[in-house]
């Protein structure tokens, strides 16, 4: 069973340094939300969600490669 876990970023000046970083370890994008939920509204937050099995191993062989 895949497991997942979910984090909510909110939108600012520095979100697209945020959205790289966070890429880097592993978030995706699955959404986001807009003020006052309007369709044509600029986003408010971005929600991400990682695999957690996937970061585990990955830490797992960081650590052993050392």
């Amino acid at each position: 069973m895949t497991r997942y876990e979910y984090r909510v970023l909110d939108t600012g000046k520095t979100l697209e340094s945020d959205l790289d970083e966070l890429g880097r370890d592993g978030w995706r994008v699955v959404g986001v939300t807009t003020r006052k939920q309007l369709f044509i509204a600029p986003p408010q937050a971005v929600i991400l969600m990682r695999e957690v099995e996937v970061v585990a191993r990955e830490l797992l062989e960081a650590r052993t490669a050392v």
